[in-house]
Order: structure tokens, then sequence, then C-alpha cells
């Protein structure tokens, strides 16, 4: 094996395998949610800023790393159909009482909730997300006809 061939194999093996779900930004270890320009992917976070601002938002992002895998793990869990309230109100237990789910608050929105207090944390929204509740859907006037029994 020439010499070339082995700088070669090595610097395959020095390269890290490129998550596909992570965002594209340099530095950012979030999970794409957004398509931007191009076809990529990017985080909540860089996806509505300009391109040229990409690495002070991946700087100010990665000071919230701990957040970051909550979010994340909170994603995991709630597939696995495992406890996700009772491991956000233990992690948010003697910390930030605004971000623990509150009691009807589904885990998806809470998750997307978590991801809007990234965002406020990194200065790129004003306001706290608020907790989203499931609705309740009113039919007032709506008959059904024409139904066999």
């Amino acid at each position: 094996m020439s010499n070339a061939f082995r700088a070669l194999a090595k610097q395959r093996e020095a390269v890290p395998e490129v998550n596909p779900a992570q965002c594209v930004a340099f530095g950012c270890r979030c999970r794409a949610t957004t398509s931007v320009e191009g076809g990529k992917w990017a985080c909540g976070a860089h996806a509505h800023v300009p391109s040229d601002r990409w690495d002070g938002v991946s700087h100010k992002v990665s000071d919230h790393k701990l957040l970051i895998e909550f979010i994340d793990e909170m994603r995991d869990m709630e597939r696995a159909r495992q406890d996700w309230r009772g491991f956000a109100q233990q992690f948010w237990a003697n910390s930030d009482e605004y971000c623990m789910p509150v009691e009807r608050e589904n885990a998806v929105p809470y998750q997307n909730r978590m991801r809007g207090e990234l965002l406020h944390r990194v200065g790129l929204i004003a306001k706290r997300p608020a907790p989203r509740l499931p609705q309740v859907v009113k039919t007032r006037g709506f008959r059904f006809e024409g139904l066999v029994a």
C-alpha cells in the first residue's frame, strides 16, 4: 500500500460522520427542523437568520448544550412511550418553574415550547413561549343528517 493511499485512508477516518438530522450550521448541535437555501436543513435558531450571522448564533446556542440534550432526550422518551413528563419535572425541579410541563400539555407542543425557550435564551425571540394546551372544539349548529342507525 502506497504512502499516498495510507494518508488518504487516515483522512477519511479522521472526518467525523455527518448526521443528516443535524443542523447544517457549523458548530451547531441542534436537530435540523427547517429547510433553508439549497435544500439544506437547519435548526430553528439558524433557519430564520441570514447565513452570515450563523457563526454568532452557533456560539450562543452552544452555551445551552444541556437544554439541547434535554430536548433530544424528551423526543426520544416520547417516541418510546416513556414518562417524559416525570423526567421533565425532575429536570426543572428547583431550577426554572416556567419550563415545567403544565398539567394537560402534550409531549410535542412541550418539545416545541422548549425549542422556543432555546430561541428566547439566545436572543432570537423576545418573549418566552407559553404552554399550548389542547383546544376544545365546539360544533355549534352542526347536524348529522342521513346517517343510518
